[in-house]
């Protein structure tokens, strides 16, 4: 079977964990699929001397990948084909399917969503928040979870070698002002013990202002560094303001935590909150109180926090691991095409 997979860009995050990872695992089962990312990505350059430039070249990019899908079985869409969602869906051939993992109908161009996701013969949804909105414009709707790579994101050997206590936060600069709302409990927290420190694993460095510069460790991201810096953490974070968009996200980052056996405090919002409810991995903070408390019992009590560790790596591996969700979306796929017969050798 032939897939065509229309991503957003080699960097974007939606592309690389929700699409190209799965590529080797998929051929387990007889998938070959073929990615087609767009070259310049999907977001409007800030220049708007260059914006011109890139529309044009997007749009003629796009286009000529395309006929691809003419010699595929199925054409899978990652969140859109072009940004502002040009309905160049249309032109595509075969059964389609849509995945998605934000609540994009929110973005710019966002009121051709329901019409792309009615047009296409199923929809992938990275959690239910998501799959109940999408269901109101496409029958076929299903939840794969974003998948974490468990045998690349794995605890530290000797989780006691750590020296300091260290609060880490992974995400790109959109995703800043969570971070900047809870300054305040961060600093509090940095101030009671002098071995305490923040760690920024991001694109730029963050413009924090409560916080002092020489508490704060910033590694600019890349593939190499990300699980590095995570092993080397005591704790991860992950703020959400409780709105629609974030109600969207698919709490990659807390995974991803999970998987390097970290316990992790973060805003019961969305998909945070059904991954708190798997079991005792993390510890939930709605208030400024909240995070103060959460991060103090973390840092503070070794043992509990090694423990809730433990289960967040259990919990990542038997739910969200590659292992676990590649043969699920195998099935889905696969289903599509008439051909549900998936091996039982998942290994």
């Amino acid at each position: 079977m032939r897939v065509s997979a229309y991503t957003g860009g080699r960097d974007w995050g939606s592309a690389r964990f929700r699409v190209r990872q799965y590529i080797p695992h998929l051929r387990l089962f007889g998938i070959e699929m073929a990615e087609y990312p767009l070259r310049w990505g999907s977001a409007l350059p800030q220049s708007k001397l260059m914006q011109p430039c890139w529309m044009v070249g997007t749009a003629l990019q796009r286009i000529g990948t395309l006929p691809r899908s003419l010699r595929s079985d199925l054409t899978l869409i990652q969140r859109q084909l072009l940004p502002t969602y040009v309905p160049l869906d249309r032109l595509l051939s075969g059964p389609k399917v849509l995945d998605v993992d934000d609540a994009i109908w929110l973005n710019r161009g966002g009121h051709r969503v329901p019409g792309t996701a009615s047009r296409c013969d199923a929809v992938i949804c990275g959690n239910r928040f998501l799959a109940e909105r999408f269901s109101s414009w496409n029958r076929n709707v299903c939840v794969i979870p974003t998948p974490v790579d468990t045998d690349r994101f794995q605890p530290r050997a000797d989780p006691a070698l750590r020296s300091q206590s260290i609060i880490c936060w992974t995400g790109t600069h959109n995703n800043f002002p969570y971070l900047y709302a809870i300054e305040q409990p961060l600093a509090s927290v940095l101030r009671r013990r002098p071995d305490r420190r923040l760690l920024i694993l991001a694109d730029v460095p963050p413009r924090l202002t409560a916080v002092p510069g020489d508490r704060i460790d910033f590694v600019r991201w890349s593939p190499h560094a990300e699980v590095r810096v995570l092993q080397a953490s005591t704790v991860g974070i992950m703020p959400l303001e409780d709105s629609e968009w974030a109600r969207g996200k698919c709490s990659f980052k807390m995974l991803c935590y999970m998987a390097c056996g970290l316990p992790s405090v973060v805003s019961p919002v969305g998909m945070n909150r059904d991954v708190l409810s798997l079991g005792a991995l993390g510890l939930p903070a709605a208030s400024a109180a909240d995070w103060v408390d959460s991060l103090e019992v973390l840092l503070t009590d070794t043992d509990y926090a090694a423990r809730l560790g433990a289960e967040a790596r259990r919990i990542a591996v038997e739910h969200f691991s590659l292992g676990r969700l590649g043969p699920v979306l195998a099935e889905a796929l696969l289903s599509l095409v008439g051909n549900t017969h998936v091996p039982l050798n998942r290994d």
